[in-house]
């Protein structure tokens, strides 16, 4: 297995995002090549609502896994 690098984000775009989040330019530059350039973005990224989470208890391949009582 080999590391795969992701390509430096623009200049500007991270400054942006480092400006509006008040993060340093480093944080911001991997926040970037994860495709999270704005704001709410972020928002979503660290602080997801519930119904952004997956079900721990689905699989993809079973369905769901719980067990039933």
């Amino acid at each position: 297995m080999r590391w795969t690098f992701k390509p430096t984000p623009e200049k500007g775009k991270v400054e942006n995002l480092a400006k509006e989040l008040q993060v340093n330019s480093t944080i911001a530059a991997i926040l970037c090549q994860r495709n999270i350039e704005t704001f709410e973005e972020a928002k979503r990224y660290f602080r997801p609502s519930l119904e952004q989470l997956h079900d721990p208890f689905f699989n993809e391949r079973y369905g769901s896994c719980r067990v039933k009582n």
